[in-house]
């Protein structure tokens, strides 16, 4: 009977062996998701961006109590504070076309002219922080920064609140976190969707011999893979239609479906796709696929905007974040969809298109059917 148990217990350990699907999702899975969740909230070294116009100058240099705030809010370590120069007349506009570039983040605090006097003879001042509400770190960011005000209001006289902070909104519309989450959503599934299915279809047909013998038609490489683009694209386009209804079905999302929208599902259905063939050649296994598939698309998945903004991210995820073309469609699928942005979501479109163009053309060389 134990001989007979031995023999069960070696025959699915060595059938769980030779599956490189089983040991990703026994292994390989909860490590990557220790690093990955390790890297962005273990060592607590998440920053904001913070803009900071200091108008309290005299002789051109802050005066001592205005410098002493901003001293306090960098000694917290939780802000990436943005110096916006005083004499900058109209510092809203500058700080969103420069978040822009970077991040969404867009809030402004500004320190008035006469901080130090009013302080020193009313024992009273006013800080403005201009926040734009559609962004879902800006309120963790308030918070902190109100802590940090009555920390320094704390240090001045601790008997008195003599300092606030007056919170100013500089967007009209208020985008919730469910309007945030509908575009990554969108952009997860057309990364899986086309990844997983370039990898396990390339998989497949290579066990039954099928992608061999399709080099003996006139078929050529290029056109298999834009057939299988096609098809990915068709799914795509259901997915998109499928999410927004829901979306706005269940939670009332609105979302703006425009041309912008439609290059970027183009994009992303060619790109995706385009992955997974280049994938598919390094892959000789259908069982290896699942695991390979997995291996490229889950730190994109948590890395490029799909769940939170990238702006809560550690610095160095911010940069290999900028390295995942999933980030560019996340980004414009928001730009298009919900912050109607039409140029950022242009860029972003010409940027997919470009990897798409690149993973298509590097996916057709390396393909050597008639060795498959």
């Amino acid at each position: 009977m134990r001989s007979r148990i031995y023999t069960i217990i070696s025959g699915h350990f060595k059938s769980w062996y030779r599956s490189k699907s089983n040991i990703f999702w026994t292994i390989a899975f909860p490590l990557l998701l220790i690093v990955l969740f390790g890297a962005i909230f273990g060592n607590g070294s998440t920053k904001f961006d913070l803009y900071v116009q200091n108008q309290d100058l005299v002789a051109n240099a802050p005066t001592s109590l205005s410098q002493g705030y901003v001293n306090n809010l960098t000694s917290t370590g939780a802000f990436s504070i943005h110096v916006v120069a005083a004499e900058q007349t109209d510092p809203i506009t500058y700080i969103k076309n420069d978040a822009q570039l970077h991040n969404r983040g867009q809030r402004l605090l500004v320190i008035p002219l006469g901080f130090q006097t009013t302080l020193n003879t009313t024992h009273q001042a006013k800080i403005q922080l201009y926040m734009d509400q559609s962004d879902q770190a800006s309120a963790s960011l308030a918070g902190i920064v109100n802590a940090a005000t009555v920390s320094y209001a704390a240090r001045l006289s601790p008997t008195a609140d003599n300092v606030s902070v007056q919170q100013v909104g500089i967007v009209t519309r208020n985008i919730r976190y469910i309007d945030f989450f509908i575009p990554g959503v969108i952009g997860m599934t057309l990364l899986t969707t086309g990844v997983f299915g370039a990898v396990n279809t390339n998989g497949r047909y290579r066990e039954l011999k099928i992608i061999k013998k399709l080099a003996t038609t006139p078929l050529s490489k290029i056109e298999w893979i834009l057939g299988m683009v096609g098809y990915q694209m068709i799914l795509a386009t259901i997915s998109l239609v499928v999410i927004l209804f829901f979306g706005y079905a269940i939670f009332g999302v609105t979302a703006t479906i425009d041309l912008y929208t439609v290059g970027l599902v183009v994009a992303a259905a060619l790109l995706f796709p385009g992955i997974g063939m280049v994938l598919a050649n390094f892959v000789k296994e259908a069982e290896s696929a699942d695991a390979a598939a997995n291996a490229i698309t889950f730190p994109m998945m948590f890395l490029a905007g799909t769940f939170w903004p990238r702006e809560t991210l550690p610095d160095i995820m911010k940069i290999i974040a900028n390295f995942m073309p999933l980030t560019y469609v996340n980004d414009g699928l928001r730009d298009a969809l919900i912050y109607a942005e039409p140029a950022q979501a242009l860029t972003n479109t010409i940027i997919a298109l470009g990897l798409a163009a690149f993973f298509i053309v590097l996916g057709s060389v390396l393909m050597n059917w008639k060795e498959e």
